[in-house]
Formats: C-alpha cells, structure tokens, sequence
C-alpha cells in the first residue's frame, strides 16, 4: 500500500515519542539505578504527552498497598508514600489486574471505572494505567492522569506501553542483581606465575624465570641469597609482616602490597611448610592503574551524565561545566570550544576554560595560525604531548601558542564540520594520554554533536523519513529498521551492524525472505504481518551467534492507518548468559543445600546454629529425635528452654561467652519434651551467615556412656589406690620383720666361728661361711625389696636436675671398681630434666654397675649420651659387655629374675626392677637394646623441665 505522509504536528508528536523512548533505553543501558530511570520516565511521559500528572506505583502487600515511586506534577512530594488500599475499579486498580493498557478518558462518566482517593485529590478528569510486570507478576503501575477532557490517541497508548516495558524490564533485571549479589558467590583460586622458594632460614631454595624477571634480578642466581639481605626494604613492610607471620603460624596468606623500590603492585599468595615458604606472585601495576583509571572515568562520567541530564542548566551553562570537567580529568591548563570555518580561514572562540586571556569567548583569528588548523584535517583525535619532540616546534601555531600539550577532537552536526573541542598546556605531559581520556573527549565531543544537532533540529524541522533516519543511527547495542507492506526494509540503522560487518545499503531493500531463513524467516514473516495489521510484538531469535531481542511495532498516519513497520532489535546475549549462569548457580545452591541437610541430618550428634538471642536458627534431624520436639516447635523456641531451670544461667553466660571469644565448651543435661534429662557436652563457636550477622554453631553429644565410665574410675582407682597401700604396708612390714631375725642369725654364726674357730674343722668353717653368705644375701635382698616399696611413698619433691652433678657423684661413688676394673666411662654433654634427684642418682648407679659387671672378660667400655625428643629427654648408658638376648628384655625388670646365677655375677636380681620402678614414677621408660656377645644399650626417657617449674617443686605421684 500506499504511504501517506501525516500531519507535521502529529508526526513530531509520534517521532518525540519515540526519541523519548530511545532515550530512556538509552538511560536503562547506561544507568544500574531505578530510581533515576522511574524519575525520568515520569517525566519525559507528562512532558511528552502533556499531562497535569504522570507517577509510577509500586504493588507492596500483594496490591494491599500501593507506594509512590516516582511522581511528576503531583502535590506536596508524593515520592515514598503510601497510597491505598485501591478499589480493583479504579484505574490503578484495574491496570493492576490485567495486562492491557486501561484509558478512561473520563473516570466520573465510565461505567466499570472509578476515582480513587489520588485521583481525587489531584482533580483528575481522565487517566490511563498500564501495568509493570516482573518475571510474570505485577509490580506496579504506570499512571498518567488529565486535569480536563482529553482523549488518547493509539499512538499515546502505544507511547505509555513501550515505556512501562522498559521500566518492567528494568525491574526484573534490578530484582535479578539484587538476587545475584546477596547468592552468588565467586571462588578466585589463581596461581601466579612468578614462584619463589624460601627456607626457615630465610635463604632462596628456588627462583623461577618470571620471578627473576619481576624482582629484577635476572641475571643474578638467588639460590642461596638471604631474602633480607637481597631486599631489605621489605623488612618492616607488608611483604615481611605477612612472610614471618605465615612462617611463624604456619597459615597460608594472601595480600596486594605495592613494594616502593620496584614501583611494582604484587598479587602475592604465600604457602608455609615445615621447610619454609613457597611464595606465588604476580605483578598487578597495570591492573591497579587500571583500577584507579576506571575510578576516575566512572567519577567523571557520573559528573557528565549529571551534568548533561540536569534539565535545569541552559546549554552554554552544562558546555561550561564540561570544559571545566574536562581540564580536572586531562590535567591541563586551557579547554575551549571553537566555531570553525575551514574555506574563509576563521576560527572563533564560543566557549573556555582556563585563564588564558587569548582564548577568552569571541576570540577571533585566523585558522591556520592555530592548532585547530591539523585538527579538522585529521580523521582521529589530534594528539600532543610533547609538540616541539613531534616536529611543532617551526610551526606557526606553536610560536603564536605555544602549547606542548594539545588534544583536540572536530564537532560535527549532521555530518557538517561544525567546529573543535580542544584542551592544551604550555607543559609538556610525562606519559602519554590514557584510552580512557581521549574516550572521554570523544564522548564530550559526541554529547556536543548531539546536542548541537538536537538544537539545530529545534530551529528547522526536517522530514519525518530524515527524523526516523537520525533516531536509527543512534539506536545502541541493536538496530532500528522500518519495513513496508512487501516485508521489505525501506530504512535501517544501529550501532550493531558494524558490529556484524552489516552495511545499511546491503540491508536496505531486502526482503525478509531474502534476508533470512527457516524459523528465524518465520518469526520475523508472523509478527511483521501482525504489525502491519496493527498488533505490537515481541519475540526473540538466534542469529550471528548471539541472541536478539525484537519489538515489531506498527507506524501509523494521523488517521491511525497502518502505513508501515518497525523493528527495534536489541543484542541480549550477555543477559541471557547471566541468566543461564544465574539459573545454573541457584540449582547448584539447592543440590548443595540439600547435600549438606542430608550429611547433618545423618549425623547423631546434634548439630544447632543460634542467633545472638538464643533463637534457632537452623539444626538438624538429631535434635527433634532426641528432644521430641517437631519442627515448627524447635522454630518457635529458645535454645535455653532445652535446660533444665537451673542451669539457665549457666547456658546463657556460655552462649555469651561464644560471642565475645568465638568458642565454648559446656557440660549440662538436655531437658526432652517427656521431661527426661540426658547429660550432653556441648561445643561451639562464631561465624557469620549470608548477611554478616554473627551466629553460633556447633555440635551437641550425649555423655551418659562417658559420664557412667567416669564413675566406674573413679571406683576402680580408689580400690586401685587402696590396694596398693595394703600392699606397701605389707612389703614394709615384711622386709622391716625379716631383718631381725637374719641379723640374729649372722650374729650368732660369726660368733661361733670365733669363739670355736680352734675346734672347727674345715668342713665346718666352710659351712657357716655358706650361712652367713645366704643370710647376707638374704638381708640385700630384703632392703632391695624394701627399698623397691619405698619408691612412691618415701621419694622427694621433683625437681629440676642436672644429670651432669648426678653421673659425677656416680661416678666418683664407683669409682674403685672403675679403678680395680680399668673401665673407660664417656659421658657426653646431659640435660637438666624434672624429677626426684636421689632417686635418679638411684637410677644410673644401678645402671653403672651392671655395665661394670656384665662387661665380660675386656675392660669395661662405657658411654653416657643424651638426646632430645620433644619434652622429653633420651639418656642412654651403652656399654660394650656379655650382652642379652632380646628374648628376655622383658625379664630383667622383674623382681629377683636372674638370668645368671650367684656364683656367675654378684647380685640380688632387684636392681633393674627398681630402675624402672623409679622411671615409672617420673611419668618415664626404661627399655633395653641388645644381643649376646654385642653389649647392651640401656635408655631412659625422662620428661624435661616445665617452662615454669622453679627449684623444688612437690611431686605429683
């Protein structure tokens, strides 16, 4: 069909509408704040259509209430009120309650549509309210209402329905990162390149290539080299803070730390061991600068759009401000706008910053004596940082001007040559300008053009097909094209198709069979056709890799006829990857959440997370099978109501405890809902959950099998204990009435052997020389056996002894059967350790003298040495004698066990029972290695003094 040109009034009321909404999806691209893009499309929608009020109302309480969040035209300042409840008849009502657009043009007159109290108070005639929808479900409502009689074309409704959809999709997108943001969590789990080894003495073990290169020493081996003594500088900075606290607590640690000498930032993760520290780092200088380039930028833009967007400055005000902007971001001395024309060699000053008198407003001079002159010839920015070192230093502009630095851009206004945005200094610049800088005097330069030629458009109205055209050119992140009744585009345009190589004189003039193919062809066939019949469509389709958001529209006359199409296709791939990933994270969070419901609840300990009043907060299975009590019960309890009265206080002090310290431990009963008590140990500490408030969590485990061993000990030790008294008393005693009547016996038999020695024959005599031996054996072996008694009850106070003083007095105590015996004692240098200095002196005689004994037919060698295990203490007396056989270690450390006889080796069979009687007593042990013919080695292990133990201190045992 035919196209008919409409009414110029009516055609710039549907172009405004939809710059309008170009603008506003502009700003929903650029802005992540709703309440900014609801304020501007509240107003931009009043301005547009000239109404007395426009707001937008957000559903609370599932439409119990509705709250203001954006207003334009209404009175006393209505943003963050309440309004409601609303009548589902009123237009807010209604709209609410369907998804089409509801238009009353007169709300006293209608039938199924009535006031409301805010349409009431404002005097409203008529109104229309379109719903906002978010994943499915009304938000809010997008209202305008009239103060007099009015009606609202196709193309009103059609306005306020593409705006409301922008607002909706700006909701669910907010609604979505607010979810992402509080769910989703990022693991960062990276290893540096650069790789270092360090030892606990601090010297370098490895050193790879890129750490070399980093710490510039390249050509230096490190292995070997002190770390502080390479670089002390680090010393007392982050970088050994951080490496002695790793090495001293042996935690892994992380940092950023920027180390002066090398002007470097590092990514430094470090990772001890027993052998030292291994240290990955990465160089992240140009990230920081990166980071603290994108801090300015985002501050600079936020004062551009702030600037740019205020309808309150005029244009020379918001140009002033730019160029003042401008100046603070590039670090220069001047700013200035000028109006140039290239074929009558005119440049002319419009606008500056600075206090340059030359380049004040209305400056006028030739161009070629300026910088201005290279600038409008390039076909990029113009680009100075050190002007006489890039070949200005003949120039004539540089003698007149003398600027070093200079960064100038052209203005265009409809592709006319308009004039320059420049900014200079007579300094030159140390580094050159960032992408970031010369972005932004491309985007100021781009604000100009479009303001300009948004000027320019206000003082001459162009035809309708050069306004579409404009408003397709600018169109971001997508395309806007219009299609006439053959499917065919008359009229294309967007940022996207440079992006897919896509030139508009090849899309122009093709038909969407040509253009495209099997479903995609389908879906754009269906919903063009239903927009040249007058429907307005959404759809979506893959094409070029990515994803594509469409809106085919229809265009229409003053008469309402459809005279044409329009498609607005947007790029949503990134936001459908965000929501893949999005829907990809929550799943994993409820297997995960369900994963670890299923391990805690399988446990039989139970498991409990408090707030800070004692209220659960979450707990597992355990707890209801043990207490009895459901649930929605535990839910709406407090952890203290599980105790016993009495105990109350004891609980709540310990969950006190938790909080300040971050741990507690308590022992109590848990009160069942049956009122039965189990003994419970209960451990816990702090954290935080999702929101950062603090919580408690731990675990809770009966001791009633504990409780009950504890009592039976305690039974079996005091009958131990009483036992064992009896049978000290009992030795004692033994021993004490043996001795009398043995030394009767001596008495009586040496005295016959000399009152009778003449009368005796040999016979005799040698008989009572065998008596009196046995009896004096016998009486060795009681006091052996007495003192073996005595070695609990009658030791001394422990204390801290050196075993050098108790291995000299041994030594000199022994020292005529070393002499008789030609031994060799070796003693090497003995610790001090804790314990009863009699007893151990006791210890190593007996263990002397069976070195001294049991050496064989050689001259006894012997040797003493020590070694240290922890907080204990190995002696050992090694001699080089007969030796043992290891089947019977175990043998010798029993009472009056001999494995040789009387006439083979002197002895009572005690001495070595008595040893590890007196080891045992110190907490110690005393073992035997050896083999026949090969010596023996006899080992003490004796605990070695406590940190705090002073002089004499009273034993334990």
């Amino acid at each position: 069909m035919a196209a008919s040109n409409p009414p110029p009034g009516q055609l710039r009321s549907r172009i405004r509408q939809q710059e309008v909404v170009a603008e506003l999806s502009q700003l929903a691209l650029e802005s992540t704040e709703l309440e900014s893009l609801l304020a501007a499309a509240t107003s931009a929608a009043r301005d547009t259509l000239d109404v007395a009020y426009c707001g937008v109302l957000e559903s609370r309480n599932g439409g119990e209430t509705m709250v203001v969040r954006a207003d334009e035209g209404w009175r006393n300042g209505t943003v963050g009120t309440a309004v409601g409840p609303l009548d589902s008849d009123t237009v807010v009502g209604t709209a609410l309650e369907t998804d089409m657009a509801v238009v009353v043009e007169d709300i006293d007159a209608a039938d199924s549509v009535t006031q409301s109290s805010l349409s009431v108070d404002h005097d409203a005639v008529g109104g229309v309210g379109v719903s906002i929808e978010s994943d499915g479900d009304p938000w809010g409502v997008f209202v305008v209402y009239t103060a007099e009689h009015r009606g609202f074309a196709d193309h009103d409704v059609a306005f306020l329905e593409d705006v409301t959809s922008l607002l909706a999709s700006a909701v669910q997108n907010r609604q979505q990162h607010q979810r992402l943001e509080t769910e989703l969590e990022t693991t960062v789990d990276r290893i540096s390149d650069a790789v270092v080894g360090l030892d606990t003495e601090w010297q370098f073990t490895y050193a790879n290539d890129r750490a070399r290169e980093l710490l510039d020493r390249e050509d230096a081996d490190l292995h070997g080299t002190n770390f502080w003594e390479a670089f002390p500088e680090a010393i007392d900075s982050t970088f050994g803070q951080e490496y002695r606290r790793a090495m001293e607590r042996q935690e892994s640690t992380a940092f950023e730390a920027y180390y002066p000498p090398l002007e470097t930032w590092f990514e430094v993760h470090v990772y001890p061991s027993e052998t030292g520290l291994s240290i990955y780092f990465r160089d992240i200088t140009s990230r920081k600068q990166t980071e603290r380039e994108l801090q300015r930028t985002n501050r600079t833009l936020q004062q551009l759009y702030a600037i740019t967007a205020d309808r309150e400055r005029t244009f020379e005000e918001k140009v002033q401000e730019l160029l003042d902007i401008g100046r603070e971001r590039l670090g220069l001395e001047v700013g200035f706008m000028a109006d140039i024309e290239p074929q009558n060699d005119r440049f002319e000053v419009v606008h500056s910053s600075g206090d340059d008198e030359r380049l004040r407003p209305g400056t006028v001079t030739e161009l070629s004596e300026t910088y201005c002159r290279k600038t409008v010839e390039s076909d990029e920015l113009l680009v100075l940082t050190n002007a006489p070192v890039q070949g200005w230093a003949d120039d004539r502009a540089y003698d007149r001007w003398d600027f070093d630095s200079y960064l100038g851009s052209k203005i265009h206004v409809d592709d006319e040559l308009f004039g320059t945005l420049c900014f200079a200094d007579e300094e030159p610049r140390s580094d050159a300008f960032t992408p970031a800088e010369r972005g932004f005097v491309e985007l100021l330069t781009q604000w100009l053009s479009y303001e300009l030629e948004r000027q320019q458009r206000k003082r001459e109205l162009e035809v309708s097909e050069q306004r579409y055209r404009t408003l397709i050119e600018h169109f971001p992140n997508g395309m806007v094209a219009l299609f006439d009744d053959d499917l065919r585009y008359t009229l294309a345009g967007g940022g996207v198709l440079e992006e897919l190589d896509v030139s508009t004189e090849t899309l122009v003039g093709q038909t969407v069979e040509e253009r495209y193919e099997g479903e995609t062809r389908e879906a754009f066939e269906s919903n063009f056709r239903a927009a040249l019949s007058g429907e307005r469509r959404r759809f979506e389709y893959h094409l070029h890799g990515r994803e594509w958001l469409a809106y085919a529209l229809p265009v229409e006359d003053d008469d309402g006829t459809v005279f044409a199409g329009m498609v607005m296709v947007q790029d949503v791939t990134a936001r459908k990857e965000q929501e893949e990933k999005l829907r990809e994270r929550e799943a994993h969070l409820e297997r995960f959440k369900a994963y670890t419901d299923d391990i805690l609840d399988a446990i039989d300990d139970v498991f409990y997370v408090v707030d800070e009043d004692g209220s659960f907060q979450r707990w597992n299975e355990t707890l209801c099978h043990v207490t009895g009590y459901s649930d929605e019960e535990i839910a709406s309890m407090s952890s203290i109501a599980l105790f016993e009265q009495d105990d109350h206080e004891q609980m709540i002090e310990a969950i006190g405890t938790a909080f300040e310290t971050g741990y507690a431990r308590t022992e109590t009963n848990l009160v069942t809902k049956s009122g039965e008590t189990i003994p419970y140990e209960f451990i816990a500490s702090t954290l935080e959950d999702p929101t950062g408030e603090p919580v408690l969590t731990g675990v809770g485990r009966d001791i009633s099998n504990r409780r009950a061993d504890e009592r039976r000990r305690e039974v079996l030790v005091g009958e131990l204990e009483a036992s064992n008294e009896r049978l000290e008393q009992f030795a004692y005693a033994a021993s004490h009435d043996l001795q009398e009547p043995l030394r009767m016996v001596t008495s009586y038999l040496t005295l016959l052997e000399h009152r009778y020695s003449e009368e005796l024959d040999e016979d005799a005599e040698e008989f009572i020389e065998y008596a009196v031996d046995g009896a004096s054996r016998m009486q060795e072996m009681i006091d052996g056996l007495l003192a073996y008694s005595r070695v609990d009850t009658q030791g001394n106070p422990f204390e801290v002894v050196d075993c050098e003083d108790i291995l000299e007095d041994v030594v000199t105590d022994l020292e005529v059967r070393i002499e008789e015996t030609g031994a060799a004692i070796t003693v090497e240098s003995l610790p001090s350790v804790y314990g009863d200095p009699g007893q151990l002196r006791q210890v190593f005689q007996n263990l002397l003298d069976n070195a001294l004994t049991y050496s064989g037919e050689q001259s006894p060698q012997i040797a003493v040495f020590a070694e240290r295990d922890g907080h204990e203490w190995h002696i050992s007396v090694q001699d080089h004698g007969i030796g043992i056989d290891p089947d019977n270690a175990d043998r010798i450390f029993q009472v009056f066990d001999r494995l040789h006889s009387v006439d083979e080796y002197a002895g009572t069979g005690i001495g070595l029972a008595l040893c590890q009687r007196i080891v045992e007593r110190h907490d110690g042990d005393i073992r035997v290695v050896s083999e026949p013919g090969e010596g023996a080695r006899f080992t003490v292990t004796l605990p070695a003094p406590p940190e705090t133990a002073s002089t004499t201190t009273p034993a334990s045992k």
